[in-house]
């Protein structure tokens, strides 16, 4: 579940989704960043040998608008640009980008197009249950969607094991240190960006029905366990299940800790030739560590390894493929300021393919650097 408070790369303000009892006025509040990105990869070993590498710069930018309505009803629209594909978490050995689960392995759609990430209400019916409805970024999932959430630059292969954003209704329960949410949606697995069931292929009435649950030990850390069936996992066809745990420890100011494991199975359509079971695994740890007096700055630096791994690709039997990468991150905030941070990361991975007959593995190293201007 992504509702944590923390921003750890800059410690932005987040749009308060609720007035308080005192202030029923009608408010609107705008928010948003701009991210820009200098990044590089080489492959620096594959077989069959190549040779590939690619740097550019990139851009993306969030506009959120949360409407405070009255102390019980809010709004939330955030459009979000992505300027340009950035570099992949892994290409194979001709250099292409590697498609592990069914998803690019690249961070964003790029081509300046403009979406509509979430539009979605909020109506808190009591103190503890709260219903949103329309589209909004999925609970499924540790790492945060937006770049001021994450503890790098780059969000790393897991992420494609996240499932689509949902559009359709949430019913969330909390109380004291425990949450618990409910979504009914039109999709998960692969639903594009999960429009109208008409639009997207699905059978009618095949919805996607999503748990979490979140237990918090008070400023320490939480657990978070995750389950998703859906109905018509597209676009093999098949229906779709997630399991997912997560958790996050916080021992003392300096470090917080984090770690991932899901597990997914895609079934086959009805007499396909295609006829096996697709299983995905994915696997996240993550360390933080804020380096105080060290530098002259604030600052922190991020070790983390992911690894997915895919068998029965596509429901074909014995077509494997899988990615595992390392990262290092610095971030800074150098302006004196926490609105803005200047971010280094170097990441390495490897990806290998199999389906029985050929093999391919390219080792990737790659590098970005990154200004990330939040308001």
């Amino acid at each position: 579940m992504r509702i944590r408070t923390l921003v750890p790369a800059l410690a932005c303000l987040a749009a308060a989704p609720f007035a308080s009892a005192a202030d029923s006025v009608p408010a609107v509040k705008i928010d948003g960043f701009v991210d820009s990105i200098l990044s590089g990869y080489s492959v620096i070993n594959s077989d069959p040998e190549t040779e590939n590498s690619n740097t550019e710069f990139s851009y993306a930018a969030k506009l959120g608008v949360a409407a405070t309505i009255s102390d019980k009803v809010a709004a939330q629209i955030d459009l979000f640009v992505d300027g340009s594909s950035q570099s992949p978490a892994a290409v194979n050995a001709n250099g292409d980008p590697v498609t592990i689960a069914g998803v690019d392995s690249i961070s964003g759609v790029g081509g300046n197009q403009i979406a509509v990430r979430q539009a979605y209400g909020t109506w808190k019916l009591t103190d503890e249950l709260e219903l949103k409805t329309g589209k909004f970024i999925s609970n499924i999932g540790w790492i945060a969607v937006y770049a001021p959430g994450l503890y790098r630059i780059n969000s790393g292969p897991i992420v494609a094991l996240y499932g689509v954003d949902q559009v359709g209704a949430d019913v969330k329960y909390s109380k004291d240190e425990f949450t618990a949410a409910l979504t009914v949606a039109n999709g998960f697995f692969g639903e594009g960006d999960n429009g109208a069931q008409s639009t997207v292929g699905q059978t009618d009435q095949a919805m996607a029905i999503g748990l979490d649950l979140l237990y918090a030990f008070g400023n320490k850390g939480s657990i978070n366990f995750e389950a998703v069936y859906d109905a018509d996992a597209n676009p093999t066809g098949g229906n779709g299940m997630h399991l997912g745990l997560n958790g996050t420890a916080t021992p003392n100011e300096q470090v917080t800790a984090g770690a991932e494991l899901i597990y997914q199975t895609v079934g086959p359509v009805d007499d396909a030739a295609a006829d096996a079971t697709e299983n995905r695994l994915g696997v996240m740890a993550m360390v933080n560590y804020k380096l105080g007096a060290a530098m002259s700055v604030p600052a922190s630096v991020t070790g983390m390894v992911q690894y997915v791994g895919v068998s029965n690709l596509d429901n074909v039997e014995d077509d494997d493929g899988s990615v595992m990468e390392v990262s290092l991150a610095l971030l800074t905030n150098p302006a004196g300021t926490d609105k803005l941070g200047a971010n280094l990361e170097v990441y390495y991975n490897k990806a290998e393919t199999d389906n029985g007959a050929t093999s391919t593995d390219a080792t990737v190293l790659g590098i970005a650097a990154e200004l990330l201007y939040v308001f």
